[in-house]
This record gives C-alpha cells, structure tokens and sequence, in this order.
C-alpha cells in the first residue's frame, strides 16, 4: 500500500492546490480498507439481507451526524466535494430563508477558488462575490 501511494501525488507529500477536496482530505491508512474484497466487492443489485452490515453502519453514521449537528436528517448521497459544497449551500440558502432572512443570499468565493466553488453558489440561487486573496 506504501508503495501505491509514494507513487501518488498526496497531502502528505506535497501541496495539492486544486482538485478534489475529499481525495485531498483521506489519509493513505483509509484507502485500506478498499482493498479488502469482503468491504469493496458488494454488488450493488446484491440481495438486501446481504447488505445488512453496510445498512447499520450508513445508518449509524446518520444517526450520529445527527446528533453532532442538531441536523433534522442528513443525507448520505453526495458523492463527491462539489456535490457535498452544493447540498451545504443548499443548506445555508434554506436555513436562512426558514428565518425570514432569504435576503442573505452573498456567498463570498476568494479569486483562487476552485471552479466548483462559485457554479455551486449561483446553482443555489446565491449571488457570488469574488474577491482577491492577499
């Protein structure tokens, strides 16, 4: 595995400035248990009742996002940094409306930003002010 990731550019060797927020932020221990075919094998159309370990732990983690965040629910679909950026503005956009405050819709993007960051913010209704990094 040590071998696999020196061959990478990652996080604990360099500087990764753009790129995928959620690939930049796992460690070379978590991609382990990838390799693992009892973990990373599951069929997606296999039987429910084979499935009934990744059920409890997904909803586990639901259950204690939860809690952690005083969250009503939480959704576990994201599957990347963009999409994961986008339902947080969709968040933000909807909690401020849910206080009669639907005006505070600027979201403030820095000029070095990743791409994703001000499409997501207009595609959550938000108007995007970009401004320089000094």
């Amino acid at each position: 595995m040590h071998s696999l990731e020196r061959k990478d550019l990652a996080l604990n060797q360099a500087m990764i400035p753009l790129g995928s927020c959620t690939m930049k932020l796992n460690a070379a221990a978590e991609m382990i248990p990838i390799t693992w075919p009892e973990f990373a094998e599951l069929h997606p159309f296999c039987p429910p009742e084979q499935a009934e370990g990744y059920q409890q732990m997904i909803s586990q983690l639901s259950d204690w996002l939860v809690k952690l965040t005083g969250y009503d629910a939480v959704c576990m679909q994201p599957n990347s940094g963009a999409q994961g950026e986008y339902a947080g503005l969709l968040a933000i956009r909807h909690y401020h409306e849910s206080r009669n405050e639907g005006h505070r819709d600027i979201c403030l993007i820095p000029a070095s930003a990743h791409g994703t960051n001000p499409a997501s913010a207009h595609m959550a209704g938000m108007q995007v002010v970009v401004g320089s990094v000094r």
